[in-house]
Formats: structure tokens, C-alpha cells, sequence
């Protein structure tokens, strides 16, 4: 099986609504998170991939590392998926070109102290959610052929803000330990970021403050929103 996503690429399970609407309905705690690839492994290829009873399939021969940030902890969570369980971000990207740019790009250059986000952190606060309601009233002063219960729906679209994650501030940057790994034939076993970075952040949950080694492609400088003072300001801003 051919590996289609790279290592910084922004996934969600194949079941998230939004790779088939524009808007959430139902319960915005139901959603999936949208994660970033941490690591990519190919499985020997004598891994059973059937099932011997029914000989349907019951796993992939690549499966993926994921990272997402778990905003009711306040931290970074991993998990395993196959490949046949997930989705590219790119399927959903139906806005403007340069949104799209700060969505994808990734923080290329170290800059010890400077302020970063999450990749998928503009994504997971830009979800939308649609809700109707249906408010029937007695009509009290029916015209002739006039329904006696009047009827009006209203559509209700707010934002969900599950698995968002804040601002980091990068404090360090290391060689990643766990490199890229091969079988005995040279077939690749196990695909890993080259550079980690070091980011802190306030974990409210547990009232302290956090640190977390990723993978660079993980994060971004290109802020999520527009604030009156950037984030990174240089003495050229001022």
C-alpha cells in the first residue's frame, strides 16, 4: 500500500462531518480532532492483514502516529490509526488561498522565545455548528383557510471549539533520537521528523505550566487570528 501523507500532515478520521458538509449538526462533542502525523510505520509484510475466519480485511500494512491537543486536559495526546481510517485536510479546503497557507505552512525557522500555534488550531475554531429550532404559536386572529398554529423556524450556526488548542512559546529545539528506521532488506520500517521542538504552555486543568517535545511540522508562527499587536513583533513593527 502506497503512503499518501507525510510527516506534519493534517489528518481527521474518515468520519468527521465536515469532509461532507460545510457545518457540524448534531453534537459538537460527537466530532473527531483534526491531527497532525507524528510518525509514519510500514508493518513487515508477513503482517496478517485478514481476517483467517472470513478473509475480509482487518488492517493496513501502514499505520500512523497522530498527535492532538485535548483541550478538556489541557494537553497533547497520541494515537495509532491505519492509513484506511483517516483523511487529508485538503478536503475540506474551500476557502481563500491564503487561509489555506496558514494552515499548512510550518514553522521552518527557530527562533528561541517566539510565540507558535498548533497546526490545526485555526481549523478547530473555525468549526461551525448548525442547530433549528421550531416555534409553534396559537394563531390567535386565523384568517379565513388559515392554519390555527403558526409555525417559524430559526437556524442557529455557532462556532465549536473542542480539541483548540493555545498560544506556545518555543523554548528549544533537539535532534529527534528516534530516527528513521529500516528492515534487514532496506524496506523502510519507521518514517520520523528530524527536528523536535520544545514548546510551554499553561495547563489550567492541572494549574501548572507544561512542556512538550514535537516534531517541527507541528507548529506554525503564521497567526491563526489578527491581533492588534503581532505576536512575534520585531523592532521594524515598531
Amino acid at each position: 500500500m502506497k503512503n499518501n501523507f507525510i510527516i506534519g500532515a493534517i489528518v481527521t478520521l474518515k468520519s468527521h462531518p465536515l469532509l461532507y458538509n460545510k457545518v457540524i449538526n448534531g453534537d459538537g462533542k460527537l466530532v473527531p480532532p483534526f491531527m497532525v502525523i507524528k510518525e509514519i510505520f510500514n508493518d513487515d509484510k508477513k503482517k496478517r492483514t485478514h481476517s483467517e475466519e472470513l478473509g475480509k480485511e482487518i488492517a493496513d500494512k501502514i499505520k500512523y502516529n497522530c498527535v492532538f491537543f485535548d483541550d478538556n486536559r489541557v494537553e497533547f495526546k497520541e494515537v495509532f490509526l491505519y492509513k484506511s481510517s483517516l483523511s487529508l485536510y485538503k478536503k475540506l479546503e474551500e476557502k481563500d488561498k491564503e487561509e489555506k497557507k496558514e494552515v499548512i505552512n510550518y514553522l521552518e525557522k527557530y527562533k528561541f522565545g517566539s510565540v507558535v500555534s498548533f497546526k490545526t488550531k485555526n481549523i478547530e475554531l473555525s468549526k461551525l455548528k448548525e442547530s433549528k429550532r421550531i416555534d409553534k404559536r396559537e394563531n390567535l386572529k386565523p384568517k379565513e383557510k388559515e392554519d390555527p398554529i403558526k409555525e417559524s423556524e430559526l437556524i442557529t450556526i455557532q462556532n465549536v471549539v473542542n480539541y483548540s488548542s493555545p498560544n506556545f512559546v518555543l523554548i528549544g529545539i533537539k535532534k529527534n533520537d528516534s530516527k528513521n528506521e529500516f528492515y534487514p532488506n532496506g524496506d523502510i520500517r519507521k518514517v520520523a521528523s528530524e527536528i523536535l521542538y520544545k514548546v510551554k504552555w499553561f495547563n489550567s486543568n492541572q494549574m501548572k505550566f507544561s512542556e512538550i517535545y514535537l516534531p517541527a511540522e507541528c507548529f506554525t508562527d503564521v497567526q491563526p487570528f489578527k491581533t492588534k499587536v503581532p505576536h512575534n513583533l520585531v523592532k521594524k513593527d515598531i
